[in-house]
């Protein structure tokens, strides 16, 4: 079993990029930028979210694209779990472009196809 200490992050299917990005900088006050090398998607982030808002042009892109992302306290914790319960197709990673929550992830796919995350946070850019 993996134990969780909080959803870090989700990402979410908009009709339209420009329509969000008005929609939560003007609702919330946070910034929304587009995320390296994927024009497709926005960050959305202040010091207490951190989600992304990605633009949705076809059905057979929404399984595949939606996430759940889940913190934890040590990466190589899931990875012994994900061995354990057989599951070897996984793959790590770092994100360290993030103003505030970077982090080393580790994420596979559910039987439906929806991809599950776990992060382990590391320090951001402004030493958070």
């Amino acid at each position: 079993m993996i134990e969780t200490k909080a959803i870090d992050h989700v990402c979410l299917w908009v009709r339209s990029l420009p329509e969000a990005k008005r929609y939560y900088e003007k609702v919330f006050g946070v910034v929304c930028t587009p995320r390296e090398n994927d024009e497709n998607t926005l960050v959305v982030e202040s010091e207490s979210i951190h989600l992304f808002l990605s633009g949705c042009k076809n059905g057979s892109d929404f399984l595949s694209k939606q996430h759940i992302s889940f913190e934890v306290e040590s990466l190589n914790n899931v990875i012994e779990a994900l061995q354990e319960m057989g599951i070897s197709d996984y793959q790590v990673g770092e994100v360290s472009f993030f103003v505030h929550r970077n982090y080393k992830w580790c994420e596979w796919r559910d039987p439906s196809g929806i991809r599950l995350e776990c992060i382990e946070r590391v320090e951001s850019k402004n030493g958070t």
